[in-house]
């Protein structure tokens, strides 16, 4: 399961690398048929990067959700579980002493 989501959460990050390359490169002509000024073509680059940012972050955001609902699902113990068992643990110990 863990490997699975690994798989996909590369290929999705691939996928959003191979666009912004694609999208680099289509400026970069645009720019060098003289189509488009350089502060236009800075301008271009810019909106790409800070949109690149932004869907990167919503799918981060996805992807936490999604193993969110896996690990719920699952009988694997999360860090907060164990936290919640290390502090109870130390609680006995100092009644014990």
């Amino acid at each position: 399961m863990e490997e699975l989501l690994k798989k996909l959460i590369l290929a999705g990050i691939g996928a959003l690398e191979l666009t912004r390359e694609k999208a680099e490169e289509v400026i970069e002509e645009l720019f060098k048929r003289g189509e488009i000024v350089y502060q236009e073509k800075k301008n271009l680059l810019q909106e790409l990067a800070k949109r690149g940012e932004e869907q990167k972050e919503r799918s981060e955001k996805m992807v936490e959700k999604v193993v969110e609902r896996v690990i719920s699902r699952t009988t694997i113990a999360t860090k907060n579980d164990i936290k919640k068992l290390e502090e109870k643990l130390e609680k006995l110990e100092k009644k014990i002493k």
